[in-house]
């Protein structure tokens, strides 16, 4: 599990677009964490923004897991 806490330790303090270098590499972290919803790509009025954020869920995996949050 620590990969993907880094992964979303570094999705909450970095924004990158879809197609960054890090995404590539992570790819299979960055899809689990949008199946769990601990980030999302859509703002809050529907959009798509381009690059992925982290969700509160996410925010609160990291805090409970030992992540930095």
């Amino acid at each position: 599990m620590g990969e993907y806490l880094k992964v979303l330790f570094s999705i909450k303090k970095e924004a990158r677009t879809f197609q960054s270098d890090f995404y590539r590499k992570n790819a299979h972290l960055v899809s689990e964490a949008a199946s769990r919803g601990h980030i999302t790509c859509v703002s809050t009025d529907g959009r798509n923004m381009g690059f992925w954020s982290l969700t509160t869920a996410g925010q609160l995996f990291l805090h409970e897991h030992g992540g930095a949050a």
